[in-house]
């Protein structure tokens, strides 16, 4: 392919942003101050937190300093933290909150996603979106919303789990098995059967190890559909893993995706090394 094809793949991808999520008022018509956002797809893969705030809203005023708290401490990982104005735009107003607190974070009009979490009409107001485009925390609690993004931030490059937060007890030798990758359908109707247990913690864990398992699928199918528009390579890998776990359901879902999936993937492949090569012609000239 060449070289100026595989760029244009690039544009194209860039354009996209998560599956379920769509994100408004990131544009430059929207930007007030702090680094900028390329785009919807830049976001794709990471944490991030929204703080709905006011320039004329003493506790919005208060809690900036805390902000950049959290920046400082999450900037070098898969996070990015928008500080989204909600009242008039006063440019000079904003921009000397943000020169007397020091911030270094992006900061839009308005930025958010279109199915934010109602917030009462009170600021200020947080919510955590998580790699996987789900909202994680909202509320008012910085401290929660910090505790929420430290957790997000934890499942970034995890496989979603099949036991979840379940505390296995009398299913416990099963944890093992219980692994995205590995075929689970014997163990799925042993614990169908024993929901119908008259042991009741024994029907209440398998009752609670199935619901564990349906979310993990969900989970991992969200995160096949926004890597399909931005990393078509690893969404690949995750149905290759979602076909061994759950091979009908996976079958019934890409069969007529994946030789798409396949062409993107060489043509991301194709992109990544012109970039590369790009990328070692200005680091030769340089010398």
């Amino acid at each position: 392919m060449k070289v100026r094809s595989a760029l244009l793949v690039v544009a194209v991808l860039s354009a996209l942003g998560v599956a379920g999520v769509e994100w408004h008022g990131i544009g430059e018509e929207n930007y007030i101050a702090g680094p900028h956002i390329k785009s919807p797809a830049s976001l794709a893969g990471k944490v991030v937190l929204v703080d709905e705030w006011g320039h004329r809203c003493p506790p919005c005023r208060a809690l900036l300093p805390r902000m950049q708290q959290i920046w400082e401490s999450f900037k070098h990982k898969p996070f990015v933290l928008i500080g989204s104005h909600r009242q008039d735009r006063n440019e000079s107003s904003i921009k000397a909150l943000v020169e007397k607190n020091d911030l270094h974070y992006p900061i839009y009009q308005g930025a958010g996603i279109s199915n934010e979490p109602e917030n009462g009409g009170g600021l200020p107001f947080i919510y955590v979106v998580n790699h996987r485009g789900q909202i994680v925390y909202s509320g008012r609690s910085e401290r929660d919303a910090t505790e929420a993004v430290v957790n997000a931030l934890d499942e970034v490059g995890k496989l979603p789990s099949l036991v979840g937060d379940v505390k296995l007890v009398k299913f416990k030798s099963l944890e093992k098995q219980l692994v995205i990758g590995k075929p689970i359908q014997a163990i799925v109707k042993k614990l169908e059967g024993a929901t119908n247990s008259k042991n009741q913690p024994v029907a209440e864990e398998a009752s609670a190890l199935l619901g564990a398992i349906d979310k993990a699928r969900g989970d991992l199918q969200e995160e096949i559909e926004y890597l399909k528009g931005t990393n078509p390579k690893e969404a690949l890998r995750l149905i290759k893993l979602m076909k061994a776990t759950w091979p009908k359901e996976a079958e019934e879902a890409y069969k007529s995706q994946v030789a798409g999936l396949i062409a993107k993937a060489k043509e991301q492949e194709a992109a990544e090394k012109a970039a590369a090569a790009t990328a070692k012609g200005a680091t030769n000239f340089k010398r």
